[in-house]
């Protein structure tokens, strides 16, 4: 009986020793390939931006926002997606490589993509500049949310935000 008594206790303490833990999906980033999230069925992938001189011409801006932000501050914008749009492209432009701001951003559906820095590109220039294209279709419809992010800024900074719909 007394092997009965040690076993419980020892199954007893391994119970209370054990931390509760709780498992929530997180999305990486990785800077060297494309992300891919699913939205409302819609898989994106998210990529640094490429010159693509036709698209250029047959884009149409949503958005074009010029604000300033300082340390923790988070600075949300709105853009409404119409049928038929192809791939958005976003670009985050401030131009302080001293001073770094992140990207967030929402679908309609409420998947997030991000967080986005400045060397998401390979490059540290004070720009984060990005395609989202879903993987089949057409882009979600509805209004996306672009979350600007004041990760590290002295004083205040300035910033321009531009999206496009192609």
């Amino acid at each position: 009986m007394k092997t009965w008594k040690v076993f419980v206790l020892c199954i007893f303490i391994g119970l209370i020793a054990t931390p509760a833990i709780s498992a929530e999906e997180e999305h990486a980033e990785n800077s060297d390939t494309e992300d891919m999230l699913a939205s409302a069925g819609i898989e994106y992938i998210v990529s640094p931006w490429i010159e693509n001189s036709s698209d250029t011409e047959n884009s149409t801006s949503s958005l074009r926002s010029t604000q300033y932000i300082s340390q923790g501050q988070t600075i949300t914008h709105y853009v409404s997606v119409g049928s038929g749009v192809n791939y958005l492209e976003a670009d985050l432009n401030w131009g302080d490589t001293s001073d770094s701001l992140t990207l967030s951003i929402s679908t309609p559906s409420g998947s997030k993509l991000g967080p986005y820095r400045d060397n998401y590109d390979g490059s540290v220039n004070g720009r984060i500049r990005l395609n989202i294209d879903p993987s089949q279709g057409y882009v979600e419809q509805g209004t996306w949310q672009f979350k600007v992010y004041g990760e590290s800024v002295s004083g205040s900074q300035s910033y321009t935000l531009n999206v496009y719909q192609h």
